[in-house]
């Protein structure tokens, strides 16, 4: 057995539903995925570029095979993604010898307060 060998029967371990992973819905196919969910939230980091902008970072690790023998392409940095429904847009994307690594954005604005202007 060749180390690309060894690495391919290890992938089984990372997606275990048991120990680390859960089933997750990406892009309508049901996959075993280590899913991590990190928060920007208006208390500790927002988006400088967009100011009042925040949101949740997501890191999610799957399979290769099983999501390329449907959509037959990866995602790629800018594409659009759903896991478990909720939008999400591909801020990088890379194949670690047969298991898939996102790292996710979904922004969202501040909701208007109480007395805030409307500025249109």
């Amino acid at each position: 057995m060749n180390f690309k060998e060894a690495i391919k029967a290890d992938l089984d371990i990372f997606v275990e539903t048991e120990e680390f992973a859960e089933e997750v819905l990406i892009d309508g196919i049901k996959c075993k995925a280590q899913l991590m969910v990190h928060t920007a939230d208006k208390s500790n980091r927002q988006n400088e570029t967009f100011p009042g902008l925040h949101g949740e970072f997501t890191e999610i690790f799957f399979k290769t095979e099983p999501y390329l023998a449907e959509h037959k392409k990866l995602p790629h940095r800018g594409d659009i993604t759903l896991i478990n429904g909720k939008r999400y847009e591909v801020v990088k994307a890379e194949d670690e010898l047969g298991l898939m690594h996102l790292i996710l954005s979904s922004y969202r604005a501040n909701k208007p307060r109480v007395g805030d202007r409307r500025v249109d």
